[in-house]
């Protein structure tokens, strides 16, 4: 199970690079408000028809209502910021800013919230997966004009934000099922959204404005209904700290796809530095492997 957990995580961060292609590609079509109101209607009716095939009911309790409805909240400043930054901030940066900063900002969080201290291998994978997104951005090419874009301090504020939304992520998912949760978050997502779009819906592009809607559908089906309902399925059976770490696969993977869709050279950088990153999701894989292997070579 925790194999076939694993796998289905890292198929899910495979799609999340596609994301920021396929967000790019949409960022100035629309309002952003107004692209994430769609995006989570596509999602809500991609994971509707399953209710019935898992057996799940829609009821929810008051709790419940609760801890969904303020992962959100948290859920959708995040995706608005997504696109929003996308619009405004440097897109090749995006993926790598964001995905090397975020897992850092959860195990910090952690540590904070719940008094967990991070092991010596925590502290090194850490280090690897910053120093890999260093590597792949080019920091020494950085200017300190450039870090304080506008669209940069987005991509560093979403960073963050998404860890708040991995922790919570964590908890509402001791009181509902992963699949309702991801439905929920959602629906709640868009009902929070139409105050904001009284007077813009008018503006949401025509229905055969087909790179619109096909990115849409695979932001909303296939990367939120998809990928991050699994990705909230792997935090609830494997803890924040693990989960988040896996998302130190997506700064390569994301290159590439912006490579091969946006036709973005990739240099050696990208190669040093995507390795960096990915040995990092080793090393904090594989920590509880290897103290299996000790109680059994002690027993």
């Amino acid at each position: 199970m925790r194999f076939k957990t694993e796998f289905l995580l890292a198929l899910a961060m495979l799609i999340w690079s596609a994301a920021w292609t396929s967000g790019k590609l949409v960022a100035n079509s629309a309002d952003p408000a107004l692209t994430l109101f769609w995006r989570y209607v596509v999602s809500c009716l991609a994971l509707l028809p399953f209710f019935p095939l898992l057996h799940e009911s829609l009821r929810l309790s008051w709790k419940q209502i609760g801890w969904i409805f303020f992962a959100s909240a948290i859920m959708t400043v995040y995706s608005w910021l997504f696109f929003f930054g996308l619009k405004t901030g440097y897109a090749g940066y995006a993926g790598v800013l964001v995905t090397s900063l975020n897992p850092i900002f959860t195990y910090f969080l952690q540590r904070l919230f719940f008094r967990e201290i991070p092991t010596l291998r925590d502290n090194v994978g850490l280090l690897l997966g910053v120093m890999g997104g260093a590597v792949l951005i080019e920091a020494w090419h950085v200017s300190q004009d450039t870090i304080l874009l506008s669209g940069n301090l987005l991509f560093l504020a979403c960073a963050l934000i998404y860890a708040f939304v991995t922790l919570a992520t964590n908890a509402a998912t001791k009181v509902v099922s992963t699949f309702v949760y991801s439905f929920y978050v959602n629906l709640f997502g868009a009902i929070l959204l139409v105050p904001f779009l009284v007077d813009k819906f008018n503006q949401t592009p025509s229905y055969v404005d087909s790179n619109y809607w096909v990115n849409i559908f695979f932001l909303g089906a296939i990367s939120n209904g998809f990928a991050t309902t699994v990705y909230f399925y792997a935090v609830k059976n494997l803890g924040s700290s693990k989960a988040s770490s896996y998302i130190f696969i997506v700064p390569a993977t994301a290159l590439a796809m912006a490579a091969i869709y946006l036709h973005e050279p990739v240099h050696m950088t990208t190669i040093i530095g995507g390795s960096l990153a990915l040995f990092a999701v080793f090393l904090l894989r594989s920590k509880k492997i290897l103290r299996l292997k000790k109680k059994k070579v002690f027993n």
